[in-house]
Protein backbone atom coordinates (compact mmCIF):
# COMPACT_ATOMS: atom_id res chain seq x y z
CA UNK A 1 0.00 0.00 0.00
CA UNK A 2 1.41 3.29 -0.79
CA UNK A 3 2.17 6.00 1.97
CA UNK A 4 -1.02 8.09 0.98
CA UNK A 5 -2.95 5.37 1.00
CA UNK A 6 -2.06 3.82 4.26
CA UNK A 7 -2.60 7.67 5.44
CA UNK A 8 -6.26 7.55 4.49
CA UNK A 9 -6.44 3.91 5.90
CA UNK A 10 -5.03 5.52 8.87
CA UNK A 11 -7.38 8.29 9.35
CA UNK A 12 -10.51 5.75 8.80
CA UNK A 13 -9.28 4.11 11.67
CA UNK A 14 -8.69 7.13 13.84
CA UNK A 15 -12.31 8.34 12.44
CA UNK A 16 -13.53 4.60 13.32
CA UNK A 17 -12.82 5.17 17.44
CA UNK A 18 -15.41 8.31 16.85
CA UNK A 19 -18.30 5.84 15.87
CA UNK A 20 -19.20 7.78 12.62
CA UNK A 21 -21.10 4.90 11.30
CA UNK A 22 -21.96 3.25 14.81
CA UNK A 23 -25.37 1.00 14.28
CA UNK A 24 -25.51 -0.05 18.04
CA UNK A 25 -28.24 2.42 19.02
CA UNK A 26 -31.58 2.85 16.81
CA UNK A 27 -30.81 5.48 14.83
CA UNK A 28 -30.13 6.13 11.30
CA UNK A 29 -26.07 6.04 10.37
CA UNK A 30 -24.68 8.81 9.71
CA UNK A 31 -24.03 9.50 5.58
CA UNK A 32 -20.60 8.94 4.18
CA UNK A 33 -20.73 12.28 2.40
CA UNK A 34 -19.10 15.76 4.00
CA UNK A 35 -20.52 18.50 4.35
CA UNK A 36 -21.32 20.04 0.64
CA UNK A 37 -19.52 23.44 -0.16
CA UNK A 38 -21.82 26.40 -1.00
CA UNK A 39 -20.57 26.11 -4.33
CA UNK A 40 -22.71 22.64 -4.89
CA UNK A 41 -24.55 22.19 -1.48
CA UNK A 42 -28.17 22.37 -3.64
CA UNK A 43 -27.31 19.57 -6.33
CA UNK A 44 -29.47 17.10 -5.85
CA UNK A 45 -27.49 13.79 -4.97
CA UNK A 46 -27.80 10.65 -6.50
CA UNK A 47 -29.70 8.68 -4.06
CA UNK A 48 -30.63 8.97 0.16
CA UNK A 49 -29.43 6.40 2.94
CA UNK A 50 -31.96 5.09 4.76
CA UNK A 51 -31.61 2.74 7.90
CA UNK A 52 -34.32 1.32 9.43
CA UNK A 53 -36.24 -1.84 10.44
CA UNK A 54 -38.30 -4.17 8.30
CA UNK A 55 -42.54 -3.67 9.07
CA UNK A 56 -43.99 -5.32 6.74
CA UNK A 57 -42.96 -7.10 3.67
CA UNK A 58 -45.68 -6.54 0.23
CA UNK A 59 -45.58 -8.81 -2.28
CA UNK A 60 -46.84 -9.60 -6.11
CA UNK A 61 -49.07 -11.87 -7.37
CA UNK A 62 -45.94 -14.20 -8.39
CA UNK A 63 -44.65 -13.86 -5.11
CA UNK A 64 -41.81 -11.70 -5.28
CA UNK A 65 -41.05 -8.64 -3.15
CA UNK A 66 -42.36 -5.50 -4.65
CA UNK A 67 -41.70 -2.78 -1.26
CA UNK A 68 -40.90 -3.11 2.26
CA UNK A 69 -42.57 -0.90 4.57
CA UNK A 70 -40.01 0.01 7.23
CA UNK A 71 -39.80 2.12 10.02
CA UNK A 72 -37.22 4.29 12.10
CA UNK A 73 -36.35 6.28 15.14
CA UNK A 74 -34.53 8.79 13.07
CA UNK A 75 -36.65 8.72 9.53
CA UNK A 76 -39.89 7.69 10.24
CA UNK A 77 -42.41 5.09 8.78
CA UNK A 78 -41.39 4.60 4.74
CA UNK A 79 -42.32 2.24 2.19
CA UNK A 80 -39.57 1.42 -0.26
CA UNK A 81 -40.64 0.26 -3.73
CA UNK A 82 -38.70 -2.55 -5.13
CA UNK A 83 -38.58 -3.31 -9.01
CA UNK A 84 -36.46 -5.34 -11.47
CA UNK A 85 -33.60 -2.70 -10.94
CA UNK A 86 -33.41 -2.54 -7.18
CA UNK A 87 -29.96 -4.58 -5.89
CA UNK A 88 -29.59 -6.48 -3.11
CA UNK A 89 -26.18 -6.78 -1.39
CA UNK A 90 -25.03 -8.97 1.70
CA UNK A 91 -22.67 -6.55 3.32
CA UNK A 92 -20.92 -9.00 5.68
CA UNK A 93 -20.40 -11.40 3.11
CA UNK A 94 -19.34 -8.87 -0.09
CA UNK A 95 -22.11 -10.40 -2.10
CA UNK A 96 -25.24 -10.03 -4.06
CA UNK A 97 -28.13 -11.02 -1.62
CA UNK A 98 -31.61 -11.98 -2.38
CA UNK A 99 -35.21 -10.24 -2.33
CA UNK A 100 -36.44 -13.95 -1.37
CA UNK A 101 -34.37 -13.92 1.92
CA UNK A 102 -35.66 -10.49 3.51
CA UNK A 103 -37.78 -11.06 6.60
CA UNK A 104 -39.77 -8.89 9.26
CA UNK A 105 -37.87 -7.16 11.53
CA UNK A 106 -34.85 -7.13 9.87
CA UNK A 107 -32.58 -3.87 10.24
CA UNK A 108 -31.29 -2.60 6.36
CA UNK A 109 -29.65 0.35 4.39
CA UNK A 110 -31.82 1.48 1.78
CA UNK A 111 -30.20 3.69 -0.87
CA UNK A 112 -33.37 5.48 -2.32
CA UNK A 113 -34.46 8.01 -4.62
CA UNK A 114 -34.57 11.80 -3.81
CA UNK A 115 -38.04 11.59 -4.67
CA UNK A 116 -40.62 10.49 -2.17
CA UNK A 117 -44.58 11.11 -2.45
CA UNK A 118 -46.21 13.22 0.14
CA UNK A 119 -48.22 10.08 1.49
CA UNK A 120 -48.44 9.17 4.89
CA UNK A 121 -46.24 6.55 5.11
CA UNK A 122 -44.23 8.67 2.29
CA UNK A 123 -43.20 6.06 -0.68
CA UNK A 124 -39.90 6.05 -2.66
CA UNK A 125 -38.14 3.37 -5.36
CA UNK A 126 -35.20 1.40 -3.74
CA UNK A 127 -32.28 1.40 -5.81
CA UNK A 128 -29.96 -0.79 -3.31
CA UNK A 129 -31.01 -2.91 -0.60
CA UNK A 130 -28.28 -3.62 1.88
CA UNK A 131 -28.69 -6.74 4.40
CA UNK A 132 -25.89 -8.53 6.66
CA UNK A 133 -25.42 -4.62 8.08
CA UNK A 134 -22.42 -4.44 10.25
CA UNK A 135 -22.77 -2.84 13.96
CA UNK A 136 -19.62 -0.93 13.62
CA UNK A 137 -18.32 -0.02 10.32
CA UNK A 138 -17.70 -0.85 6.89
CA UNK A 139 -20.99 -1.95 5.67
CA UNK A 140 -21.18 -1.59 1.27
CA UNK A 141 -22.32 2.39 0.64
CA UNK A 142 -23.89 2.62 -2.90
CA UNK A 143 -22.47 5.62 -5.34
CA UNK A 144 -22.19 6.56 -8.91
CA UNK A 145 -18.63 6.79 -10.23
CA UNK A 146 -17.92 10.55 -11.99
CA UNK A 147 -14.19 10.08 -12.95
CA UNK A 148 -11.81 7.19 -12.63
CA UNK A 149 -8.44 8.55 -12.91
CA UNK A 150 -4.88 6.29 -12.33
CA UNK A 151 -1.86 7.44 -10.04
CA UNK A 152 0.80 6.51 -8.29
CA UNK A 153 -1.52 5.91 -5.78
CA UNK A 154 -3.94 3.32 -7.48
CA UNK A 155 -7.26 4.03 -8.88
CA UNK A 156 -9.02 7.91 -7.78
CA UNK A 157 -12.79 7.16 -8.24
CA UNK A 158 -14.54 10.53 -7.58
CA UNK A 159 -18.13 10.49 -6.66
CA UNK A 160 -20.99 12.32 -4.66
CA UNK A 161 -20.65 15.62 -6.71
CA UNK A 162 -16.79 15.68 -6.13
CA UNK A 163 -17.38 15.06 -2.51
CA UNK A 164 -15.72 12.04 -2.22
CA UNK A 165 -12.60 10.29 -3.43
CA UNK A 166 -12.74 6.73 -3.13
CA UNK A 167 -8.88 5.26 -3.84
CA UNK A 168 -8.07 1.28 -4.83
CA UNK A 169 -4.91 0.09 -5.15
CA UNK A 170 -3.05 -3.49 -4.64
CA UNK A 171 -5.19 -4.73 -1.19
CA UNK A 172 -8.64 -3.63 -2.95
CA UNK A 173 -10.33 -6.55 -3.93
CA UNK A 174 -13.40 -6.63 -6.85
CA UNK A 175 -16.69 -8.13 -7.88
CA UNK A 176 -19.27 -7.78 -9.83
CA UNK A 177 -22.73 -7.96 -9.37
CA UNK A 178 -23.88 -10.57 -12.15
CA UNK A 179 -20.18 -12.47 -11.10
CA UNK A 180 -18.54 -11.97 -14.47
CA UNK A 181 -14.45 -11.49 -13.82
CA UNK A 182 -13.22 -7.99 -13.43
CA UNK A 183 -9.78 -7.31 -14.70
CA UNK A 184 -8.52 -4.54 -12.23
CA UNK A 185 -9.50 -1.38 -11.00
CA UNK A 186 -8.04 0.29 -13.92
CA UNK A 187 -11.87 -1.73 -15.34
CA UNK A 188 -13.82 0.77 -13.44
CA UNK A 189 -14.87 3.60 -15.56
CA UNK A 190 -16.74 7.15 -14.94
CA UNK A 191 -20.68 6.19 -15.35
CA UNK A 192 -20.30 3.06 -13.62
CA UNK A 193 -22.68 2.18 -10.28
CA UNK A 194 -20.84 0.34 -7.43
CA UNK A 195 -21.12 -0.66 -3.80
CA UNK A 196 -17.82 0.31 -2.16
CA UNK A 197 -16.56 -1.01 1.50
CA UNK A 198 -14.56 1.44 3.25
CA UNK A 199 -14.49 2.43 7.36
CA UNK A 200 -14.48 6.01 7.46
CA UNK A 201 -13.62 8.71 5.15
CA UNK A 202 -10.68 11.37 5.73
CA UNK A 203 -12.25 14.81 7.28
CA UNK A 204 -11.39 16.75 4.71
CA UNK A 205 -13.01 18.68 1.71
CA UNK A 206 -13.40 16.14 -0.77
CA UNK A 207 -13.18 13.71 1.64
CA UNK A 208 -11.61 10.44 1.01
CA UNK A 209 -11.23 6.88 1.85
CA UNK A 210 -9.55 3.68 1.04
CA UNK A 211 -11.96 1.09 -0.43
CA UNK A 212 -11.13 -2.56 1.12
CA UNK A 213 -14.22 -4.05 -1.87
CA UNK A 214 -16.01 -2.30 -4.46
CA UNK A 215 -18.92 -4.21 -6.46
CA UNK A 216 -19.50 -2.71 -9.87
CA UNK A 217 -23.27 -2.85 -10.54
CA UNK A 218 -22.74 -4.09 -13.80
CA UNK A 219 -27.06 -5.04 -14.19
CA UNK A 220 -27.98 -1.47 -13.71
CA UNK A 221 -27.32 1.46 -15.87
CA UNK A 222 -28.80 4.45 -14.56
CA UNK A 223 -27.86 7.73 -16.13
CA UNK A 224 -28.82 7.14 -20.00
CA UNK A 225 -30.11 11.04 -21.11
CA UNK A 226 -34.13 11.38 -21.01
CA UNK A 227 -35.30 11.61 -24.62
CA UNK A 228 -38.80 13.00 -25.71
CA UNK A 229 -39.81 9.41 -27.20
CA UNK A 230 -38.12 7.85 -24.01
CA UNK A 231 -40.01 10.16 -21.91
CA UNK A 232 -43.63 9.23 -23.89
CA UNK A 233 -42.99 5.52 -23.74
CA UNK A 234 -42.47 6.10 -19.94
CA UNK A 235 -45.84 7.06 -19.48
CA UNK A 236 -47.46 5.05 -22.39
CA UNK A 237 -46.29 2.02 -20.38
CA UNK A 238 -47.55 3.11 -17.22
CA UNK A 239 -51.15 4.05 -18.48
CA UNK A 240 -51.53 0.33 -19.75
CA UNK A 241 -49.96 0.93 -23.58
CA UNK A 242 -53.46 2.48 -25.44
CA UNK A 243 -54.19 2.12 -28.61
CA UNK A 244 -55.97 5.02 -30.28
CA UNK A 245 -57.04 6.09 -33.37
CA UNK A 246 -55.48 9.36 -33.84
CA UNK A 247 -53.71 11.47 -37.20
CA UNK A 248 -50.72 11.43 -36.43
CA UNK A 249 -47.75 13.22 -39.04
CA UNK A 250 -45.08 14.15 -37.69
CA UNK A 251 -42.38 14.64 -40.55
CA UNK A 252 -39.21 12.95 -38.22
CA UNK A 253 -41.28 10.02 -36.72
CA UNK A 254 -41.52 6.86 -39.12
CA UNK A 255 -45.05 5.03 -38.58
CA UNK A 256 -42.74 1.50 -38.17
CA UNK A 257 -40.13 2.80 -35.23
CA UNK A 258 -40.87 1.00 -31.66
CA UNK A 259 -42.52 4.25 -30.33
CA UNK A 260 -45.01 5.73 -33.09
CA UNK A 261 -48.00 4.55 -31.46
CA UNK A 262 -46.87 5.88 -27.90
CA UNK A 263 -46.22 9.57 -29.63
CA UNK A 264 -49.89 8.96 -31.42
CA UNK A 265 -51.28 7.91 -27.84
CA UNK A 266 -49.43 11.40 -26.23
CA UNK A 267 -50.27 13.12 -29.15
CA UNK A 268 -54.32 12.51 -28.67
CA UNK A 269 -53.96 13.44 -24.90
CA UNK A 270 -52.47 16.50 -25.58
CA UNK A 271 -49.33 15.30 -23.35
CA UNK A 272 -46.93 16.47 -26.45
CA UNK A 273 -47.27 18.38 -29.50
CA UNK A 274 -44.96 19.22 -32.28
CA UNK A 275 -42.86 21.95 -33.07
CA UNK A 276 -44.61 23.80 -35.02
CA UNK A 277 -42.87 22.76 -38.06
CA UNK A 278 -43.89 19.20 -38.34
CA UNK A 279 -41.42 17.61 -36.16
CA UNK A 280 -41.71 16.53 -32.99
CA UNK A 281 -38.27 15.57 -31.85
CA UNK A 282 -38.25 11.84 -30.64
CA UNK A 283 -34.80 12.28 -29.95
CA UNK A 284 -34.63 15.21 -28.57
CA UNK A 285 -33.17 15.42 -24.88
CA UNK A 286 -35.29 16.70 -22.34
CA UNK A 287 -34.35 19.26 -19.51
CA UNK A 288 -36.46 19.44 -16.14
CA UNK A 289 -39.04 21.80 -16.84
CA UNK A 290 -39.88 19.86 -19.99
CA UNK A 291 -40.28 16.57 -18.10
CA UNK A 292 -42.47 18.68 -15.25
CA UNK A 293 -44.91 19.82 -18.03
CA UNK A 294 -45.18 16.59 -19.89
CA UNK A 295 -45.94 14.64 -15.84
CA UNK A 296 -48.33 17.55 -15.08
CA UNK A 297 -50.21 16.61 -18.07
CA UNK A 298 -50.43 12.82 -18.00
CA UNK A 299 -51.76 13.62 -14.30
CA UNK A 300 -54.73 15.91 -15.40
CA UNK A 301 -52.99 19.37 -15.48
CA UNK A 302 -54.18 20.34 -11.97
CA UNK A 303 -53.75 23.84 -10.92
CA UNK A 304 -52.95 25.36 -8.23
CA UNK A 305 -54.03 28.86 -7.25
CA UNK A 306 -51.19 31.48 -6.27
CA UNK A 307 -48.46 28.73 -4.63
CA UNK A 308 -45.72 30.13 -3.52
CA UNK A 309 -43.50 27.18 -3.42
CA UNK A 310 -41.68 28.01 -6.53
CA UNK A 311 -39.95 31.03 -5.01
CA UNK A 312 -37.80 28.40 -3.00
CA UNK A 313 -35.47 28.04 -5.58
CA UNK A 314 -32.42 30.26 -6.14
CA UNK A 315 -33.20 30.02 -9.94
CA UNK A 316 -36.84 30.72 -10.40
CA UNK A 317 -36.31 33.21 -12.49
CA UNK A 318 -35.04 30.89 -15.03
CA UNK A 319 -38.43 28.86 -15.32
CA UNK A 320 -40.22 29.28 -18.18
CA UNK A 321 -43.53 30.65 -17.86
CA UNK A 322 -45.22 27.63 -20.27
CA UNK A 323 -43.53 25.19 -17.38
CA UNK A 324 -44.30 27.37 -13.67
CA UNK A 325 -47.97 25.77 -13.69
CA UNK A 326 -46.21 22.30 -13.70
CA UNK A 327 -43.42 23.27 -11.35
CA UNK A 328 -45.76 24.29 -8.94
CA UNK A 329 -47.27 21.23 -9.01
CA UNK A 330 -44.29 18.89 -8.79
CA UNK A 331 -42.85 21.04 -6.26
CA UNK A 332 -46.11 20.68 -3.96
CA UNK A 333 -45.86 16.82 -4.56
CA UNK A 334 -42.49 16.82 -3.91
CA UNK A 335 -41.27 15.69 -6.60
CA UNK A 336 -38.35 18.00 -6.94
CA UNK A 337 -36.04 19.33 -3.90
CA UNK A 338 -37.99 21.49 -1.79
CA UNK A 339 -35.20 24.35 -2.43
CA UNK A 340 -31.70 25.39 -3.04
CA UNK A 341 -31.07 25.30 -7.13
CA UNK A 342 -34.00 23.41 -9.31
CA UNK A 343 -31.99 23.57 -13.01
CA UNK A 344 -35.33 23.89 -14.91
CA UNK A 345 -33.17 23.82 -18.75
CA UNK A 346 -30.88 21.27 -17.26
CA UNK A 347 -30.66 17.88 -19.07
CA UNK A 348 -32.08 14.91 -17.39
CA UNK A 349 -31.73 11.70 -16.84
CA UNK A 350 -33.88 8.48 -17.52
CA UNK A 351 -33.17 7.50 -14.07
CA UNK A 352 -35.06 10.85 -12.59
CA UNK A 353 -37.63 10.65 -14.86
CA UNK A 354 -38.21 6.91 -13.95
CA UNK A 355 -38.34 8.20 -10.18
CA UNK A 356 -40.91 10.52 -10.39
CA UNK A 357 -43.29 8.07 -12.07
CA UNK A 358 -42.30 5.43 -9.48
CA UNK A 359 -43.80 7.95 -7.06
CA UNK A 360 -46.78 8.97 -8.91
CA UNK A 361 -48.05 5.58 -9.40
CA UNK A 362 -47.41 4.57 -5.68
CA UNK A 363 -50.09 6.56 -5.38
CA UNK A 364 -52.44 5.86 -7.99
CA UNK A 365 -51.81 2.13 -7.56
CA UNK A 366 -52.39 0.35 -3.86
CA UNK A 367 -49.28 -1.93 -3.32
CA UNK A 368 -50.61 -5.69 -2.90
CA UNK A 369 -49.41 -8.11 0.57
Amino acid sequence: MSKKLATLALSSLLLCSMGTFALAAESAPTDSRPAWDTEIKHEQPDSQLYYGEVKEIFTGADGAVTGLHMDSEQWGEYVMKVFDQTVWINSGERIPGRAADVAVGERLYVFHSCVSTRSLPPQTAAYAVVRNVPQDTGCAMYHKVEAAEMGEEGLRLTTDGGGLFLYAGQETTLSAYTGRHIDGPDSIKAGDWIMAWYEAVALSYPGQAYARHIMVLDQAGKSETLTRSALVCLLHEAQGKPVVNFAMNYSDVDQSSPYAEAIRWAGSERIVSGYGDGRVGPDDAVSREQMAVMFWRWAGSPMLMDYPGLTNYSDAGDISLFAQPALAWAHQKGLFPQEGRLGPKDIVSSEEAEAILSALRAERLPLEK
